[in-house]
């Protein structure tokens, strides 16, 4: 591959002293750039031998950030974004690295070697390492985000989605309730949980203090077995709100092994509306994100960045809906159906 002997935006924004935004802009809007910065980016240009996205017939590279490879969740954010890539003929470039600020350089040196143009990340990145990022390439934020920084971002209200979850479970009857969360390092784990609490507490709804179960890493296997343990404890809640499909796979498998019936004695409902909770017996009820569509805006805002357009690099929330399914209503089919 020729990819880390292509000069990029970033070297020329290097050399010339300003953002890798102010040259995508002196190389897209140069009426917008003042005369002495554009003079001295053209100077990089001619310098470095800058041919341009597109000149040898590829409009760059595009990292895509992931804090894990085995999470469902992030397939259709990865389709959506190669989507949008493709058709602005950008390739893709999957990062499976948890970046913290004592790795955001190093992880800044790889956009440097590869001839990345720009980074999604779907990470819960700090302040700085965000602003590490951004002064290598343009970065936009997906699914997690940061609201003290300029980087834009692709989210959805996990705080309203997941009342309207745990409102739902209430509205089946449930006056019991526990929630399987995550670490509160994610966006979405520690505002699902927020959003579960406020509604309980408003419902008067009883939540021992056992029932709050964290589990970190997205792991299946460690919320099954916590899971287990709760449910031989004798305290058993009669609706679970899982903050992830993969934990409310957890819930179903560890209530099906300890005799627990799901709807009659424990309803659940999950988050993501992943291909999974249609394979569940009974199948899972569940919200839904649009996660192909997140993938698809956040790598637009992304282009729109790199084509110097910062007006159009709005941050967007998209909508999420409730899906309803076996888990809450109705009855779940027999084993082995």
């Amino acid at each position: 591959m020729t990819l880390g002997r292509r000069v990029t935006i970033a070297q020329v924004a290097e050399s010339s002293g300003v953002s890798p935004a102010t040259v995508s802009r002196a190389l897209n809007h140069p009426e917008l750039v003042n005369p002495r910065t554009l003079a001295r980016i053209n100077a990089s240009i001619r310098s470095l031998g800058y041919g341009g996205a597109g000149a040898a017939g590829d409009g760059g590279l595009i990292v895509v950030n992931l804090p894990w490879l085995d999470n469902p969740f992030y397939s259709e954010i990865v389709h959506g974004a190669r989507v949008a890539a493709s058709d602005a003929g950008y390739d893709l470039l999957i990062s499976w690295d948890n970046i913290t600020n004592d790795t955001a350089r190093s992880f800044c040196s790889t956009l440097r070697r590869c001839g990345a143009s720009g980074v999604i990340t779907t990470s819960p990145l700090s302040a700085e390492a965000i602003q590490a990022v951004e002064a290598v390439v343009p970065l936009v934020q997906c699914a997690e985000r940061r609201t003290d920084v300029d980087a834009p971002y692709v989210t959805v209200d996990d705080n309203l989605a997941a009342q309207r979850a745990t409102e739902h479970l209430i509205s089946c009857g449930c006056r019991r309730l526990a929630i399987v969360a995550g670490s509160n390092d994610f966006k979405f784990s520690r505002e699902r949980l927020e959003g579960f609490v406020e509604v309980t507490r408003a419902h008067d709804v009883s939540v021992l203090p056992g029932w709050i179960l964290q589990v970190p890493d997205n792991s299946y296997a460690l919320a099954y077995s916590a899971l287990v343990h709760l449910f031989d404890s004798g305290e058993v809640p009669d609706g679970i709100f899982a903050v992830s499909d993969t934990f409310g796979a957890a819930v179903v498998r560890a209530a099906h092994m300890t005799g627990i019936e799901i709807p009659r004695d424990l309803k659940v409902v999950g988050f993501d509306n992943a291909e999974l909770s249609t394979m569940l017996t009974p199948t899972l009820t569940t919200v839904n994100q649009p996660r192909y569509r997140m993938g698809f805006s956040a790598c637009r805002l992304l282009l729109d960045l790199l084509a110097g357009n910062e007006r159009g690099a709005g941050s967007m929330v998209l909508e999420t809906e409730l899906i309803v399914r076996e888990s809450t209503v109705g009855e779940a089919a027999p084993a082995g159906a």
